[in-house]
This record gives C-alpha cells, structure tokens and sequence, in this order.
C-alpha cells in the first residue's frame, strides 16, 4: 500500500511538471471515454435494461398474418377466440393498434389521447394499478365506453394527483365516463395514451372479422416455450379458418418477444454508432500509447539511474503504469461531466421514435462501465510504453541515453500505431459518408406534396352531437368554410390520416369483374379526405378529376387512386372507370374517377404503395387532420384556427398546430441522428489520428536532427530532405488508408441495411474518404519536413 502511495505521489507530481501533456492526454481520453460513456447510457436504459414489466421474458407481440404481410393486426372477433381457446397463455390482452383524440371537457376543454385495452391489459403486463382496478370483462360488454383508466402523466398533471379521484365523472367527447383507475407509470412503449378505455365489444365495429385494428400481447404460462404456444395458436387459426372460410382461410397469428418487437428495430443504429465510439477510443489508445512511447524515450536516463539505486523492473514497470491509469482516470472523470452534457444534447436532437428516452440518464451501472473503461484504457496505452521499457533493458538504455535516437522496437511501434489510427479513422469517415449520402438522397426524395407554407392539427368529433354522418360533414363544411375566409389562407383541407406522420390504414377490396377465393383479396393504403385536401396538399392530378362537392353521401360511391394504384391493379389499362368493393364500405361499389400522384406515406424511403381517397361525406372517420396553405408565414394563423374552431363548437379543439415541414422532419430524425453522431465520431477520429501522425513526424524530425545534418553537409538539398521526410509520413499514410479500404468494405456491409440508394461498396464515397485524408496527411508530414528541410548542417552537427 506504501509503494501504491508513492506511486501516486510520483505520478501526480510528473503531471503536474508537464502541464501540456497532461491537458493533451487528458482531454484526448475525455473525448474517447465520453462518447463511449454516452453511448453505453443509452444503450444500456434502451437495450440492456429490462422492459420496465413483471417477468418481460415472458411476454409475446402477437401479429396477423396472411399472404400480403406478416405484420397485420387482429380484428377484435378473432382476438376473442384467441383469448378463450388458447391453452399456453397466462394472459392474452388487446390494446388499440394507435392513439385516438378525443376531447376533455373543462375548465379549458384540451384534447387528449386515447386507446383501447381489453380486461386484464394492465394484468398482462404485470402492472397493477397505483389507484383503482384494471378493466375487467363487465367493462368490455358495452357499446361505448363508460369507464376509463388515467395514465400517471394526465392523473397528475390535470387532477393535481388527487387520491380521491377514483370513482370521479370525466367528460371525453361529451360523454360522461367513470374513472376506475390510475396507473403507477406512463406506458410509452406502447403508445403515448393519456387516457386508456374498454374494448366496446357490443359496438358494430367489433364485430367484423376483416376489421383488423387491434394489437395483441400475451403472457406465456411458466415453463412454456415459444415453440409450444406458437403450435397452439396455429391449432387455433387452423379452426378459425374451417368455421369462417371466406375471413380466415390463410391467416394465423405469429409470435415474436415483446423486447424484439419495441427495441428491435433501434438496436443495430446504436449498436453501429457504439462501435463506431469505440474505435474513436482505440484512436485516442493509439495517441497516447505513442506519446507514452516518446515521453519514455526523454526518460531513459532518469530509469537507468533508478535502476542503479536499486529498482526493479517489475516497479519500474508499475510505475509507469500507475502514470497512465491517472491519466485515464482524470480523462474518465471528465469524460463522465462531458457524457452527462450529452445527454442533455440528446433529449433535444435524439429522434422521437427512440423508445425510453424518458429513460436515459446516468445511473450506477453507466458509472461502473466508465470507470471500468477507463482503468482498461489506461492499462491499454500504458502497456506500450511499460513492455517497450522493460523490453529494452537498463544496460541497453545506458548504452543510448546518450544518443537522441529512438530505439528501432520503439521506431517501429510507433509506426505500427500510427497506421491503425489511420486505418481506423479511414472506416469511420467512410461510414460516415455512406449514411450523409444517404441521408442527402432520402431528404431530397420527392414526398409527392409540398410541405413549404402549410400548418396541420388533429381534431376528433365523436360526442353525442355529432352521432350521425350528415352532422360531421355539416361541421366540417362549416369549419373550412370559416378558415378559407381567414386574412392569409390559400387552401383548406382535411385527411384521416397524415403523411409520413405514423399513422395509416389500408382496405382490402374486390375489383369487380375479377373472381375471388375464399378469404382472397386485393388491400391498398385507405384516406377519407375533404375536396381541398389536393389543392391545400399540392398533389398533382395526373387524369381524371379530384374528389368535389359532387362526391356527396346520397350520391354514387366514387374512389380516386394514385398512380401506383393504377400500375399494380390495372397495368395497361385506363383505372379510371373501374369499379371497386371495399369491404367494410357503406357504399356498395366505387368507382374510379381520378388518378393523383403518389405520395409517401409511411416514409421516405419506403416504395409506394398503392393509396385510394375516398370523399369525406360518403364515409366520415371520428378524427380528421385539417390541412392550412397559406400565403405567407402560416406561423400567424395558429391562433386563428384554435378561435376558428371554438367559434364553432365551444366544446370541440384542435391539438397543437404544427407546420407540416416538422412532420416530414421527424419522419426522417432516425437517419439524421445516426448520421450525425457518426460524422461526429469520424471528425474527431481524423483530427486524432492526424495530430498523432503530426506529433510523430515532428518527434522523428527532432530525432534525426543530427542525421539531417549529415546529410545536408555532405550536398543534399533541401528539397531532397523535405522528400525523404514527407516520402517517410506518406508511407505510414497511405498504409494506413488501404488497410482502411479493406476494413471499410465489411463495415459497409453493415450499414447496409440503413443506406438508401447507397451500395456499401459506393465508389465515390470510398474515393472522397481516402483521398481526403491522404491530402489532409500530406499537409501533417509537410510542417515537419519544412521545417527539417531548414536545418543549418553546422548547428545540426554542433547539436550532436
């Protein structure tokens, strides 16, 4: 414990004689240890943390699937006869497939979000309510809801967390609903509902087998395996197919983990940009395990004479690595400060479709890895130097103390490490540009609308007032009438569903004159619009005419169709004319009147699917997204609707008003944020590796002061030196660079899943990212061979 003590001591006192190199050292492993320790929180409360639910190993995402997707949702009657049959689950639970709006009545009526859940959902989960009971079957057997479950968040932030609130009347949409429970937590794994309501069983539109709206979750019996109840629910769809031909023939129910299903599909993008801190780590390695190397060089007088006194190698060796595991401790205290500011920085930049975000902070276990990577850093560029010491021996540091050259080991593991950093560094900046021109594409791809100049908010009519067809479409005609005659309004409009939003419905539909099998269909994305949705959109009208007063609910049933429509279903052909039957319609054929243009509605990168409109008053949704053009800055019109629509119905209100371009932004954060952080990553690795590759090239110059001096006496030119200088760097360089190549066409091959119209193996990026950083380490070998090209021989040699 003595020897430790005197360690420490000595070490903290050499730092403090060499101020530089300490700052250096320290801020290069602050930057190496903290993009580490910020990407492990998030990983660790995202990933590696448990589902924050009673026994998550054993809970299962259940989806539809048929011929067309494995990704469908389950229609309430089926869900039923899954629930009662099955034999291998604990629990099985339904929950609404999305969040609905719905109006809270008030003192400032607000409008909140809703989903369905069926009995035992929060059982399912293994949650037991804070306050209250969870939904049992009696609160299933209703046509519409008459008692609600408060999420945490609304319970304390509307009922000031008032324990009584228990048994209280709310008003949701004008109707009067008793509030059974509150929940210990938000559930924003599932969805963000505010307020959670009974499945309606008794309602007609829970009773349609086609009527796929519904997504399941279930909770394994313990001790059975996947393979066991996957066996089971086939068994049931295989009955359900024999009892209902004409819906089930071909559908079953697939299972996946609960984990797989809500953090699957973020875990290779961490788990990238995490490597990708890593090998920024093994740079910041590199670096100081040649600074070690160098500054032992200037201390190889200062270990013979210990070694005279008596001091062993083993404590020499000790020392040295007591040195390095300061360093990395003062760079992972630091790292630890410069990760929790990341963190911050997160919340504002992160991708709102990374789930727990909520979540992510530093804890325990982030601390522990920090500072295990930093003992492990330290340990990794301190060996270097220690082995490279005790390698040499004291004799043979005598023997060169009094010379200024580097021994040739130490030469040669100097280049070694100089040539990983650019290797390494090669890898990242390629990664990097594959996912910037990735994400340039994906940001230029023409969604088929114009966003510039529009503001979209949501808004749900489904009080008693509004029970029948003829009163929405009287409101909505009176609403957009009263928006059109706004100061500053071009267009206006509403959708069902919004773009690139999140949301989405598809319909499956016969085209008449065409023959069917049992359980057959065609499906296509489904929109209910009003008739200036195109103009509001600025979607162009390819043939045909758009969906107009004409369309009204006592007239013939019309459908206008993209393009991609027409070339799946009609190729050849002319759409327009064609008659359709969508099931679940309330009219009984459809005609085509119109073709548009596509637009993305999933995501920008997804092909396009194909979409039908169908005129608001011939099948009116509950909820609609009403569509604002304006002529200038729509930001001044934000006020105007919300005074709009309570001059309209003082109990209806819009959610927050939004500019269109924020949706179609958000819908591409994911790759921008990857990007991002991996371009980061790679401009720090380059300036790592190129001050390591500068310093080193500096050192040697000054090493060979007296070489250079030789040779200038005996006629070389400067221009000779200055070549054999730069020609030295370069080859180091350009190693560095090929074997970065190589290494980068595998981790290509990684990222290939997140490239969009890129190849991993993308010519032109490869090409910027070598050249760039050979042109970028020319300039590194140059200043130190300008300068040795400068010596004067007479010093050089008086210098020896």
């Amino acid at each position: 414990m003595c020897g430790l003590t005197q360690d420490l001591r000595y070490a903290f006192r050499l730092l403090r004689k060499s101020p530089g190199f300490t700052a250096i050292a320290v801020l290069t492993l602050a930057l190496g240890i903290g993009a580490n320790t910020a990407i492990f929180t998030v990983i660790e409360s995202v990933v590696l943390r448990p589902l924050p639910f009673a026994n998550p190993d054993r809970l299962v995402w259940l989806n539809g699937q048929f011929q067309q997707s494995d990704e469908a949702a389950v229609s309430p009657p089926d869900f039923l006869d899954y629930r009662k049959n099955n034999r291998t689950f604990e629990h099985l639970a339904a929950y609404g497939y999305r969040t609905n709006p719905a109006n809270l009545s008030g003192e400032k009526p607000e409008q909140v979000l809703t989903s369905l859940a069926s009995s035992g959902a929060f059982a399912t989960l293994g949650i037991q309510p804070l306050l209250g009971r969870d939904f049992m079957a009696t609160d299933e057997q209703v046509n519409l809801p008459q008692v609600a479950i408060l999420s945490n968040g609304i319970w304390k932030r509307d009922f000031a967390g008032n324990q009584d609130v228990v048994g209280r009347n709310i008003r949701l949409d004008s109707q009067n609903l008793t509030v059974i429970g509150v929940l210990p937590r938000d559930l924003p794994l599932l969805n963000e509902a505010q307020i959670w309501l009974p499945t309606p069983l008794l309602n007609p539109g829970m009773n349609i087998r086609l009527a796929h709206f519904l997504k399941a979750i279930g909770r394994l019996k313990p001790g059975v395996t996947p393979e066991q109840s996957q066996a089971d629910l086939n068994a049931i769809a295989a009955q359900l197919a024999k009892q209902y031909p004409d819906t089930n023939e071909g559908w079953s129910l697939r299972q996946r983990s609960l984990a797989e299903v809500l953090i699957g599909p973020v875990r290779p993008a961490l788990l990238m940009i995490w490597a990708a801190a890593g090998f920024l780590l093994l740079i910041a390695c590199a670096n100081l395990a040649n600074l070690f190397l160098t500054r032992s060089l200037s201390r190889r007088k200062e270990y013979v004479v210990r070694a005279a006194l008596g001091a062993t190698g083993a404590r020499i060796f000790r020392q040295t690595l007591t040195e390095s595991l300061v360093l990395a401790s003062l760079g992972g205290a630091l790292g630890v400060l410069a990760a929790n500011w990341g963190m911050s920085l997160l919340h504002v930049i992160g991708p709102a479709s990374l789930p727990r975000s909520q979540d992510i902070h530093l804890n325990w276990t982030v601390l522990v890895f920090a500072i295990g990577i930093s003992l492990i850093t330290g340990t990794v560029f301190g060996l270097f130097p220690a082995l490279a010491i005790s390698r040499d021996g004291f004799n043979q540091g005598l023997r060169e103390s009094a010379r200024t050259s580097a021994p040739v080991a130490h030469r040669k593991l100097r280049a070694a490490l100089i040539v990983g950093e650019i290797a390494v560094a090669v890898v990242l900046l390629v990664g990097a540009g594959l996912l910037i021109k990735s994400f340039w594409l994906l940001i230029h791809v023409n969604p088929g609308f114009q966003a510039e100049h529009v503001l979209t908010a949501r808004l749900s009519l489904n009080g008693p007032t509004y029970r029948d067809d003829a009163s929405k479409a009287r409101f909505w005609q009176e609403l957009t009438d009263r928006i059109t005659n706004l100061p500053g309004v071009e267009a206006v409009g509403a959708v069902s569903e919004l773009p690139l939003s999140g949301e989405g419905g598809d319909n499956p539909f016969h085209i008449s004159g065409r023959s069917y099998g049992p359980s057959e269909f065609d499906d296509a994305f489904f929109r209910q619009v009003m008739p200036g949705y195109r103009e509001a959109m600025g979607i162009p009208l390819i043939s045909g005419r758009w969906l107009d007063q004409r369309d009204r609910a006592s007239g013939p049933g019309t459908v206008v169709v993209d393009q991609a429509f027409a070339k799946r279903f009609f190729p050849g052909e002319n759409a327009i004319g064609k008659r359709l039957q969508l099931m679940g319609d309330p009219q009984p054929i459809r005609q085509i009147v119109g073709i548009v243009g596509n637009v993305s509605h999933t995501s920008l990168s997804d092909p396009q699917w194909p979409e039908m409109y169908i005129a608001y008053a011939q099948y009116p949704p509950p909820t609609m997204n009403l569509i604002v053009r304006a002529t200038a800055n729509p930001g001044t019109l934000a006020a105007a609707l919300y005074e709009t629509v309570q001059a309209a119905d003082k109990d209806e209100t819009l959610s927050p008003v939004q500019p269109l371009d924020d949706v179609v932004d958000a819908s591409v954060s994911q790759p921008r944020f990857s990007s991002l952080l991996l371009t980061l990553f790679a401009t720090l690795a380059m300036v790592l590796s190129i001050v390591g590759l500068y310093g080193a090239m500096a050192y040697s110059v000054t090493q060979r002061t007296n070489e250079i001096g030789i040779r200038m006496a005996l006629g070389a030119r400067q221009h000779d030196v200055l070549k054999m200088i730069i020609a030295q760097g370069m080859k180091l360089s350009l190693a560095g660079v090929l074997i970065g190549v190589g290494s980068s066409l595998i981790f290509g091959r990684v990222l290939a899943h997140m490239l969009y119209r890129v190849k991993p193996s993308d010519g032109a990026t490869f090409a910027l990212a070598s050249v760039g950083l050979a042109v970028v380490a020319l300039v590194a070998n140059y200043i130190p061979a300008r300068r040795a090209a400068k010596v004067d021989p007479m010093v050089a040699l008086r210098y020896e």
